[in-house]
């Protein structure tokens, strides 16, 4: 399997610096710029299929990469973290107003819950069985998914056979692509990040 990776373009929560994960947030002018740029770069790929998370920045950057008719699955496995009571707040702002959760989730991030929110286990693992499903259903095609940093992060690391705290290790980009081939439990690394033309 060819697996092509994006990240969706600029939201209103990425300028702002705030968390965000279930809100469904539309595409700032720079984040569509952003998607045109993808376009760009991977329009001499054809995919035999496109993966979306389930909001509508992921199927706004899908249909800026493929055309507005262009025809992509939905998988809320793909989905970012929920943030539950977190959700387009400031880290500042939480560091005031929740501050006791706050410092227990960033003391021990990978088991304490945000109020309201999903946990890191049930996230990681609901982003492994959503990659374990296309994995099996398109052996030896070319996949695109456009999806979120945390949910590419985790990709990332399974593919590669690391733990799942590893995903801070790799900064998704937006207006970029990244590729890892997969096959028979090996994974190669084409790219990440790469802004330039992509080779089909």
């Amino acid at each position: 399997m060819e697996l092509f990776l994006v990240r969706h373009g600029q939201t209103q929560a990425n300028l702002d610096g705030v968390y965000c994960g279930s809100s469904d947030l539309a595409l700032t002018a720079l984040g569509e710029q952003q998607a045109d740029a993808v376009a760009a770069q991977l329009s001499g790929v054809s995919f035999d299929v496109v993966y979306t998370s389930g909001l509508q920045r992921t199927h706004q950057t899908a249909q800026r990469i493929l055309g507005a008719d262009a025809e992509f699955v939905q998988l809320t496995g793909l989905d970012e973290m929920a943030f539950g009571e977190w959700e387009l707040r400031h880290h500042k702002e939480l560091q005031q107003q929740d501050a006791e959760h706050y410092a227990a989730w960033c003391a021990d991030w990978q088991r304490t819950v945000p109020p309201g929110g999903e946990g890191f286990r049930d996230f990681s693992a609901r982003v492994r069985l959503a990659l374990a499903d296309i994995q099996q259903k398109h052996a030896g095609q070319r996949v695109l998914i456009v999806a979120h940093q945390g949910v590419i992060s985790i990709i990332c690391t399974q593919l590669l056979k690391l733990e799942d705290r590893a995903m801070w290790h790799f900064r998704i980009e937006q207006g970029a692509h990244s590729r890892i081939d997969y096959r028979e439990g090996f994974s190669v690394i084409h790219c990440l990040n790469n802004s330039g033309k992509a080779v089909a």
